[in-house]
C-alpha cells in the first residue's frame, strides 16, 4: 500500500483496501496519484509506491476509457459523486467506475463486471434474435449488440459474393459515407482482417503495432482513429455467411475471455441466421412451390407457342432474380448453327433486335446440345468466355451480363428443344436454389412446348385441312366457272350455228378455264389462214397482222395441218416462225379442222407465262378443241339439214298427201285414181301450171290422166291427140334414160308447135317404176319462170317415186285378193276331201283288217311261210293305213274345228297322256317325271294328243340298252308358261330341228322306227292354235328337249 504519511485512514482500514480486487487509488487536486492499492497499480503493471506522485491522465492515458475524462469533469463540476460502467482497455473487460469528490481529491473504486456485463450482452442478444425473422434484422441485432457489448466505436458486417471472389458491405454502424463507399465491394484476397477471416474461417484479433506489423496493406485503407480490429467470421451450415469486423480506437490485447465472449456472441447470431435461413428457405420453397404451380398451370393451359415461351421467361425471371431472360427455340441450319430468337424478357424486344443470334461458342454450346446447365457467377471471368471470333465476348452495345445461368430445354425424345438464358448487371445473383428453379422450370416448359407443338402442329394440320379445302374449294370454284363456260359452250353449240359466234365462246372458255393465254380462230382463205375471232388480250399489232393473214406454210400451222391432230409446241420460236410480232410468246398450240379431207379452219393458244405446256392445259385445250369441232361439224352438218330440212318437209309434205292416198288402197285399188291423186298433190306443192299422166300406146304418147287447165287450146288439142315416139323429146329422153328431165326453160317447140306453149315457162317429167317396169310418164309444165331446186327436184321424185310404190301395192293388192280367193277354195276343197277321204278309207281298211284277221285265225295252220308272211305284211299295212288315216283326221280336224280354250290344270291332260301310253312305258322300262303344272287356256283334247305325242316320241326313239327317261317341266314365261319335254333318246342334230315339224317328214327309216311323219306336226299345229310357238333342241345320243309355251290364264278382271 501507498499513501501519504499524513493520511487519517486506520491501519486496518488501508489493509482492507490493499487486499480488495477492486482496484482503489486517490487522485489530488491536479491528478497525480496520492494512494493505490495492489489491483489498481496491477492495472498499468507498476507496484503501488510506483505511482505516486504521477500522473494518472498524462503518464497512463491507455488506463482509461474516454468515459474517464467527462466523469472527472462531472464530479468536480457537481461535487457528487458519479457511477458509470465503461470498458477499460487496461484490464480488456467491463469495469464498474465509483468517483467520489473530497475536496480537491478525488477516490476511485474500479471493480471488474465483465462477466455480467457478457452474460447480461448475451442475454440481451438472445431475447432480441428470438424476435428476429430474417437476416436483416439478425444483423441489425448482431451489430448494434456487439458493439456494446465489446466496447468498439465502429463495426462492419460484409458477406462474401456469389463467385467467392470478393466481399461485399451488408451492414454498418459508425461507418462514414467515404467509408461505406470503399468498403462496398472488395476482393477477398485483401491483406486485412477481415478478408483473413474470410478466406481461413478463423477470428483474428489485433492490435496496436502488432495490427500494423501483420496487416500492413490496412495502415492506407482502415479509420486512421483504429487501433484494434477484431475480424469474427461467421459459419452457417457449413458455409462462410459473413464477417462481422469490430473496430477499436485504443490498443486492445484481446484476453481469452474477450475472445469467447466475441465468438459466442457470433455464434449466437450465427445460429439465428440458420435458422431464419431455414424459415426464410421454407417460405421461399412454399412460395416457390405455389409460383411453380401457378407457372405449370398457366404453362400446361397455354397452347399458342409464342405466349407459352413469353410467359416461361417472364416466369423465369420471376424465380431467379434475373434482370432480364431470353427464350432461343432451337432452329439448326445446314451449318449447325442458327436459332431463332422468340422472347425477351425485362428488357424491350429493340435491345437484342441489332445483335445476331447465339452460335454455338464454347458458353452456349453446351445448353444448345443439351449438356447440362451453365450457371457463372461472373460470365466475363469464365474459362469459356471470350474464345470465338468477331467480338471475342459479347459485342458492344450487349445487354450487361456478369451473373449467368442458362439450362437446355429438352423434350421427353431427348431432343433439345431450345434454351432458357437469364442475366444479371452484378455479379454472383444466380444460387443454387435459382439454378434448380430453372431446372423445374425448364422441365415444365419442355412438356407445356411438346404440348404447344402438338396443338400446333394439330393446328397446322387443320389449317392444311382447311387450306386445301380452301384451295380445293377455290379449284372446285375454277372448275365451276371452266364448267360453266363449257356449259354455256355447250349450249351456244346446241342453239348457234355460227362459227365465229362459237369460235369466240370457245376462246373464252379458254381464257376462263387457263387465265393468261390468248386464243384465236383462223380460217383458210386462198393461201392465207385469216384469224376471225381473238382474244382481247393480243395487242393491236399482233391481231391486225393476223387478220391479215399467215401463210398456209407457216411451220407451226403448216405442221399442225400434216398430223391433222392438235400440235404443241414448247418453247415456241417467233423468229423461225417469221412472225416477229408475237415475240412475248414462248409456247403455243394448233387444232386444225377438216370438212370433206380439206383443211379449212385453225384453232390457236398461245402463252407469255410459259414456254412448255401443263398437261393440264394440253387436256383443256384439247377437250375445248375437240368441243368446237363438234361444233363446227354440228354447224355445218346444221346449214347442210337446214336445206335437207326443206327438202325433206316438201317431202313429208308429198308422203302425207300419198300416205293419205295409200290408206285406202285395201278398199280400192283404182290405178286412174291414184295416178290423178298423185298430179293433184304435185299441183299442190307448185306454183300455178298442170299435170299430165303418159303412157305409151303403139306408137303414140297417150295423156292417161290430166289435172289442171293447159292454158291454151291448141295444146289442149295436141295433148289429146297424143305425140309420136320418137318426136317428143320432153317424153322421150325421160323414157329412155329413166331420170328425170328438168327444164328451167322450157324448149318451146322441140314437141308442139311454139305459139301453143309461149305461156309454159319451166317443165318437168319424171318416170313411174312399178318394180323394175317402167310404168309411165309423170309431168308438170309451169306458168312462171321456175330454177328447179334441189328441194323441187326431192318433191317431184318423192312424188313419183311414192306413186310407184301405191300402184306397185294397188296392183299386188289386187292380184293378192285373187290369189287369196282361189287359195281359200282351194284350201276349203283339201280340207273337206281330207275329212271324208279318211272317213271314206276307213270302211275298206276296216274289212281288210278284219279279213286279215279271219285268214290268220282259220287259214294259218294251211298256210305255208311265205303265206304267212304275206298275210303279216298285210295286217301290219292296214294297221299303219289306220294310223296314217287316224293322224290325218287330228291334223284335218284341227283345221277345221276350233274347240274354245278354257282355264285348264295342265296336269289332267298329262295324267291322262300317259294312262294312254301305259302299255308302252311298261314295255319300255320307261322312267317318266312330271313336275308340278300349271293351269292354261287350252282345249283339253288337243292337249292331252300334244302331250301324247311328244311322250309317246321320246318313248319311240330311245337309246337301245339304255332306260327311258322323260321329264316334264314348266316355268313362267310373262304372261305365258314355258314346257319342257326333256328325254335322254337317240336325238338328231340341231340343223334338222326345224324341219322334224313338218308334215310327212321323217328322219329315219320305217323299218326302223315306225311313225306316219305327223306327229310333230300335229304338236305344232296344237301349239300354235293355242297362241304358242314350239321348238326344239337337241344332241345326238344325249338326247332332245322340246319346248313349247302356252297361255297362263288371265287374272280375274283383265282380258286378252
Amino acid at each position: 500500500m501507498a499513501m501519504p504519511s499524513d493520511a487519517p485512514l486506520p491501519p486496518a482500514l488501508l489493509s482492507l483496501m490493499d487486499a480488495s480486487s477492486d482496484a482503489t487509488f486517490v487522485l489530488d487536486g491536479a491528478g497525480n496519484f496520492l494512494y493505490a492499492n495492489a489491483a489498481a497499480a496491477a492495472m498499468v503493471r507498476l507496484q503501488p509506491e510506483q505511482l505516486l506522485g504521477r500522473s494518472l491522465e498524462g503518464e497512463f492515458s491507455a488506463a482509461f476509457s474516454a468515459r474517464w475524462l467527462a466523469a472527472r469533469a462531472e464530479v468536480r463540476r457537481e461535487r457528487r459523486p458519479v457511477t458509470y460502467d465503461a470498458f477499460n482497455p487496461a484490464i480488456g473487460g467491463w469495469v464498474r467506475v465509483h468517483v467520489v469528490p473530497h475536496g480537491e481529491a478525488l477516490a476511485v473504486q474500479i471493480r471488474d463486471v465483465t462477466t455480467g456485463q457478457q452474460t447480461a450482452a448475451l442475454q440481451r442478444v438472445s431475447v432480441a434474435l428470438a424476435d428476429a425473422s430474417t437476416p436483416e434484422q439478425v444483423m441489425d441485432v448482431l451489430l448494434n449488440h456487439a458493439v456494446a457489448a465489446a466496447g468498439a466505436y465502429m463495426a462492419s458486417l460484409t458477406g462474401p459474393t456469389a463467385d467467392g471472389q470478393a466481399l461485399e458491405l451488408r451492414g454498418t454502424i459508425g461507418f462514414s459515407e467515404a467509408l461505406k463507399a470503399q468498403y462496398a465491394r472488395f476482393p477477398i484476397t485483401l491483406d486485412l482482417p477481415t478478408c483473413h477471416a474470410a478466406r481461413t474461417h478463423e477470428p483474428v484479433f489485433v492490435g496496436g503495432r502488432a495490427f500494423d506489423e501483420q496487416f500492413p496493406e490496412s495502415l492506407t485503407t482502415r479509420a486512421e482513429a483504429t487501433r484494434s480490429i477484431a475480424a469474427l467470421p461467421m459459419v452457417v451450415d457449413g458455409a462462410l455467411w459473413g464477417v462481422l469486423t469490430l473496430s477499436f480506437r485504443e490498443v486492445r490485447t484481446f484476453s481469452e475471455e474477450e475472445r469467447r465472449f466475441l465468438m459466442t456472441l457470433v455464434q449466437q447470431c450465427a445460429q439465428a441466421l440458420g435458422r431464419v435461413t431455414a424459415e426464410v428457405r421454407l417460405q421461399e420453397q412454399a412460395e416457390t412451390l405455389e409460383t411453380l404451380n401457378r407457372i405449370g398451370q398457366a404453362l400446361s393451359a397455354e397452347l399458342d407457342l409464342s405466349k407459352l415461351v413469353q410467359a416461361v421467361t417472364d416466369a423465369g425471371v420471376e424465380l431467379t432474380g434475373a434482370q432480364f431472360g431470353a427464350f432461343f427455340y432451337n432452329l439448326v441450319n445446314e451449318q449447325q448453327e442458327s436459332y431463332t430468337l422468340y422472347t425477351l424478357s425485362g428488357v424491350p424486344r429493340e435491345a437484342f433486335s441489332s445483335f445476331p443470334m447465339p452460335r454455338n461458342t464454347q458458353v452456349f454450346a453446351p445448353t444448345f446440345h443439351g449438356e447440362g446447365v451453365v450457371r457463372s457467377p461472373d460470365i466475363t471471368r469464365d474459362a469459356r468466355y471470350g474464345h470465338t471470333a468477331p467480338h471475342h465476348g459479347m459485342p458492344p452495345g450487349h445487354l450487361p451480363v456478369r451473373s449467368y445461368l442458362a439450362v437446355p430445354v429438352t423434350a421427353r425424345s431427348g431432343e433439345v428443344l431450345g434454351g432458357l438464358f437469364f442475366g444479371h448487371a452484378d455479379v454472383g445473383v444466380f444460387t443454387a436454389r435459382a439454378e434448380a428453379l430453372t431446372v423445374g422450370l425448364a422441365a415444365q416448359t419442355a412438356v407445356a412446348l411438346d404440348n404447344a407443338r402438338l396443338y400446333q402442329q394439330l393446328q397446322f394440320s387443320h389449317a392444311t385441312l382447311e387450306r386445301r379445302v380452301l384451295e380445293r374449294t377455290r379449284e372446285l370454284e375454277e372448275q365451276r366457272v371452266a364448267l360453266d363456260a363449257f356449259v354455256a359452250f355447250s349450249e351456244r353449240t346446241a342453239s348457234s350455228t355460227d362459227v365465229q359466234d362459237l369460235a369466240r365462246h370457245a376462246t373464252n372458255v379458254l381464257r376462263t378455264t387457263l387465265g393468261n393465254v390468248s386464243a384465236a380462230y383462223y380460217e383458210r382463205d386462198g393461201e392465207l389462214w385469216k384469224a376471225r375471232v381473238m382474244t382481247d388480250d393480243i395487242q393491236p399489232d399482233m391481231q391486225a397482222l393476223a387478220r391479215a393473214g399467215f401463210p398456209v406454210d407457216l411451220p407451226s400451222f403448216a405442221m399442225a395441218v400434216e398430223a391433222r391432230d392438235a400440235l404443241f409446241v414448247d418453247g415456241w420460236d417467233p423468229a423461225a416462225e417469221g412472225v416477229a410480232a408475237a415475240a412475248p410468246y414462248g409456247a403455243a398450240a394448233s387444232q386444225p379442222y377438216f370438212v370433206r379431207g380439206e383443211a379449212t379452219a385453225l384453232f390457236t393458244m398461245a402463252s407469255t407465262s410459259v414456254r412448255a405446256w401443263t398437261a393440264r392445259e394440253r387436256a383443256v385445250f384439247q377437250a375445248v378443241a375437240r368441243s368446237l369441232g363438234l361444233a363446227l361439224e354440228r354447224a355445218e352438218q346444221t346449214t347442210r339439214l337446214a336445206v335437207q330440212n326443206a327438202e325433206l318437209g316438201a317431202r313429208a309434205q308429198a308422203l302425207e298427201a300419198f300416205a293419205n292416198l295409200t290408206r285406202d288402197l285395201a278398199v280400192e285399188a283404182d290405178v286412174d285414181g291414184l295416178v290423178r291423186r298423185a298430179q293433184e298433190i304435185l299441183l299442190s306443192l307448185l306454183p300455178e301450171g298442170y299435170a299430165l299422166y303418159w303412157q305409151q300406146d303403139g306408137d303414140r304418147w297417150r295423156s292417161r290422166s290430166q289435172v289442171g287447165s293447159l292454158g291454151h287450146p291448141g295444146l289442149q288439142a295436141a295433148v289429146d291427140d297424143g305425140f309420136p315416139l320418137g318426136h317428143a323429146p320432153t317424153l322421150d329422153v325421160p323414157w329412155t334414160t329413166r331420170e328425170p328431165l328438168y327444164e328451167d326453160e322450157y324448149a318451146r317447140g322441140a314437141d308442139t308447135d311454139p305459139d301453143v306453149v309461149q305461156h309454159v315457162s319451166a317443165a318437168a317429167m319424171l318416170p313411174v317404176m312399178v318394180g323394175d317396169t317402167l310404168h309411165g310418164l309423170i309431168g308438170v309444165g309451169l306458168f312462171q319462170h321456175r330454177q328447179w331446186t334441189a328441194m323441187d327436184r326431192a318433191v317431184l321424185e318423192t312424188v313419183a317415186h311414192s306413186l310407184g310404190l301405191a300402184l306397185e301395192a294397188a296392183l299386188s293388192a289386187a292380184a293378192l285378193r285373187e290369189r287369196t280367193l282361189e287359195l281359200e277354195r282351194s284350201n276349203a276343197e283339201l280340207e273337206k276331201f281330207a275329212y271324208v277321204a279318211s272317213h271314206d278309207l276307213q270302211e275298206p281298211l276296216r274289212t281288210i283288217a278284219s279279213f286279215a284277221g279271219l285268214i290268220e285265225r282259220k287259214y294259218a295252220g294251211v298256210l305255208d311261210e311265205q303265206g304267212l308272211r304275206y298275210l303279216a305284211f298285210v295286217t301290219r299295212g292296214a294297221q299303219r293305213m289306220k294310223v296314217l288315216i287316224d293322224d290325218l283326221l287330228v291334223f284335218s280336224r284341227l283345221n277345221a274345228v276350233q274347240d274354245p280354250l278354257e282355264p285348264l290344270d295342265v296336269t289332267v291332260p298329262v295324267r291322262e297322256a300317259l294312262d294312254r301310253l301305259h302299255d308302252a312305258v311298261e314295255r319300255t322300262g320307261a322312267r317318266v317325271t312330271v313336275e308340278a303344272l300349271p293351269a292354261v287356256m287350252g282345249a283339253p283334247s288337243e292337249l292331252v294328243q300334244l302331250f301324247q305325242n311328244l311322250i309317246g316320241n321320246a318313248l319311240k326313239f330311245r337309246r337301245e340298252g339304255v332306260t327311258p327317261e322323260v321329264h316334264v317341266r314348266a316355268e313362267p314365261d310373262g304372261a305365258a308358261w314355258h314346257f319342257r319335254v326333256v328325254d335322254n333318246g337317240i336325238g338328231f342334230g340341231q340343223e334338222y330341228a326345224e324341219r322334224v315339224f313338218q308334215i310327212f317328214q321323217r328322219l329315219h327309216v320305217r323299218e326302223q322306227y315306225e311313225g306316219t311323219g305327223m306327229g310333230l306336226a300335229i304338236c305344232r299345229k296344237i301349239v300354235e292354235r293355242h297362241g304358242g310357238r314350239i321348238w326344239a333342241e337337241s344332241q345326238p345320243g344325249v338326247g332332245s328337249t322340246f319346248h313349247f309355251t302356252l297361255q297362263g290364264v288371265p287374272a280375274p278382271g283383265h282380258s286378252d
